[in-house]
């Protein structure tokens, strides 16, 4: 497979440190533009904090990019549907458009992949124990409303230092250990590889460590719609392309789990309440853990943990041959036990500060 190759290396180490030089960097324009998350109402961080990180993240993966000898034809639609959600954000971020125009630009996005790119999801795997459901015509509208709600979800769980950013590079960890045993191509390996280390730069920024009580830059709009639509396109490319690795549909599903589910239940919940499924509040995982008296480094950990295990789960499954239809009946029992944890918050967050008191 030649994964590790000179030429691959190089533009990772470059993705890397073009990243890590851009956060600080962009940092007083930022300022001056007024493209900063000031405090205030559910916003909680001392000081304007820089909306910039996917803006360096998107530069660094582009540049490194273009050291690569592939044809890069095959992710032009990634890129520029990267671009597309890059420039929603920073209007976003600026300026606060609405929910419907985001919305919008979001379906080009996911329209652009699907058309352009021909990145779609074909297949879901023997789900029932029969055969493999197909899904034909139905193709296109499906890989579209995955790609929005896997947009939605990164975006909504960038609620606390370090969790957005973790989150993709979990993800990001398991689509590649998926190319690896799956032996895939050298040119998707080195394109999951330069957005890992992209990835990885900002949360040099972003997670908080001892003596940085704070993160020094946010994701913003920008970032999240970015890397939500990046990890929508690599997961079904790497499980459905002419490229794709032999995995099963439902493992891919295992690795993106969490941030999925918890905007499920929660668009479940508003919906069943006569609310807009786009509305705001303060009832995801994350709020939760944080409301119970855990700090944002724990409920960072914690979650980042959790998602791991799921994404494990669903690469052993897949390496020792489970049934298709155990793996995804094995997922039914998760969401119902994440309704009735998003129902029931108070209640969590009641036997959480207990158990919080206790371990402390």
């Amino acid at each position: 497979m030649g994964v590790l190759t000179y030429q691959p290396l190089v533009a990772m180490a470059s993705a890397f440190l073009v990243t890590a030089l851009l956060v600080p960097m962009l940092s007083a324009p930022a300022q001056r533009m007024g493209l900063v998350d000031a405090p205030g109402g559910r916003k909680r961080h001392s000081g304007r904090i820089p909306l910039t990180g996917g803006l360096a993240i998107f530069t660094g993966f582009s540049f490194a990019l273009l050291l690569l000898d592939i044809n890069l034809q095959a992710y032009a639609s990634l890129v520029v549907g990267m671009a597309m959600m890059l420039a929603t954000g920073i209007i976003d971020d600026l300026i606060e458009v609405s929910a419907g125009a985001k919305l919008l630009a979001q379906i080009a996005a996911a329209i652009l992949m699907v058309s352009w790119g021909e990145v779609q999801i074909h297949e879901l795997g023997n789900l029932v124990g029969v055969k493999p459901i197909e899904l034909g015509e139905w193709a296109i509208p499906f890989t579209v409303l995955c790609v929005l709600v896997m947009i939605n979800a990164l975006n909504m769980a960038d609620g606390t230092d370090g969790l957005a950013g973790g989150m993709t590079f979990v993800a990001l960890i398991g689509l590649f250990a998926v190319g690896l045993l799956g032996e895939a191509g050298r040119p998707v390996m080195a394109v999951l590889g330069i957005l890992l280390t992209t990835v990885l730069a900002f949360l040099l920024y972003n997670l908080r460590v001892p003596g940085r009580r704070q993160a020094r830059t946010f994701l913003g709009d920008s970032g999240s719609l970015m890397l939500g639509f990046a990890l929508a396109w690599l997961a079904v490319y790497i499980s459905q392309s002419p490229e794709r690795v032999d995995v099963f549909p439902v493992s891919i599903a295992w690795i993106l789990l969490l941030p999925v589910l918890d905007v499920l239940t929660l668009y479940v919940r508003r919906v069943m309440r006569g609310r807009s499924p786009f509305s705001a509040d303060r009832d995801h995982l994350h709020h939760v853990l944080l409301r119970s008296g855990f700090g944002p480094g724990v409920t960072v950990l914690v979650l980042l943990l959790v998602m791991a295990i799921f994404g494990g789960v669903g690469i052993y499954g897949w390496q020792q041959a489970w049934p298709e239809w155990a793996l995804f009946l094995g997922l039914i029992p998760v969401f119902f036990a994440q309704y009735l944890c998003s129902i029931r918050a108070w209640r969590m967050i009641r036997i959480l500060r207990r158990l919080h008191k206790a371990g402390s």
